[in-house]
């Protein structure tokens, strides 16, 4: 699985500008190689500036046109994408830790989710001339000859940050924005059970925390009393157990959606773990329900 924001930043040919983690890139599309799965450590946003996209994740699809704008947060996971003939968007990297700076250097009131909010992995943003003329004033630091300051670029980042929290049809987002700010590190346990079944390294799972590898790896222990790599094979076997009962899908695709790439190795821990193959569970738990 290709992290987006590493792929871009390792890229030549893609058009971009850096300052610190923040990133701002020009994305064109046909592109000669297939990069689809992604996932980023870093939330995004999406501006589309010409042609149209489907972007599809485990929970939803989402279709994109010009002046179409969706947020990522960090950690989403495009399993494909069908980009549209002379595709162009604009994408802001934006890290956790900028974002709660920004709120508290101009001191944006929290807009917290009621306890049943529940949001997605990508937010669609409402259309409005603000983020429209804000994007399209970006779009023109590409045909400069001189690039602008890494300065001026922290505050145009600052722009749309503030501009997001402070406007009125961005509740989703807002509320996004709030739950950042309102703790100062990204919690491990969440983290870990909205992505266990995605194929992440262990640094990937810490960048996602906000962690070193190293403190990653002792506050998952202190909170889980195990270590990682035998805390996600439990989880997905536990995973795999809950589509085999409840589902008709083949044994090989209940394996990919809960984590494992390898049937073979799948069933030998399968067993391994509950004493019987994931085709024999189906069968004993079928013939004690009828």
């Amino acid at each position: 699985m290709i992290n987006l924001q590493d792929f871009i930043g390792n890229t030549k040919f893609i058009k971009q500008m850096k300052v610190d983690e923040l990133l701002f890139v020009e994305f064109k599309c046909p592109m000669e190689d297939e990069i689809t799965p992604l996932w980023c450590h870093n939330n995004f946003f999406a501006f589309v500036m010409t042609g149209e996209t489907m972007i599809e994740t485990p929970q939803n699809k989402y279709y994109l046109k010009p002046g179409d704008c969706a947020f990522a947060k960090k950690g989403s996971f495009i399993v494909h994408s069908d980009i549209h003939e002379d595709f162009c968007e604009l994408l802001v990297f934006v890290p956790d830790e900028f974002i709660r700076t920004v709120m508290q250097k101009h001191k944006i009131p929290l807009s917290l989710p009621p306890a049943d909010e529940k949001s997605e992995s990508i937010i669609p943003l409402q259309r409005n001339e603000v983020l429209t003329t804000y994007f399209q004033s970006l779009f023109l630091y590409f045909t400069l000859s001189d690039p602008p300051t890494g300065s001026l670029l922290k505050l145009r980042f600052e722009e749309l940050v503030v501009n997001i929290a402070t406007g009125g049809n961005y509740f989703p987002l807002k509320y996004y924005f709030g739950n950042l700010c309102a703790s100062l590190k990204p919690s491990i346990r969440e983290i870990m059970e909205a992505n266990f079944t995605q194929e992440l390294s262990l640094q990937d799972f810490a960048r996602l925390c906000a962690r070193s590898l190293s403190s990653f790896k002792s506050e998952f222990n202190q909170l889980f009393h195990t270590s990682p790599g035998k805390w996600l094979r439990e989880r997905r076997l536990e995973h795999s157990r809950y589509l085999l009962e409840t589902r008709d899908d083949p044994v090989d695709e209940i394996a990919y959606a809960s984590g494992f790439k390898n049937k073979s190795h799948f069933i030998r821990v399968f067993k391994d773990r509950y004493g019987r193959t994931p085709g024999q569970v189906r069968i004993r738990h079928r013939e004690k329900i009828m």
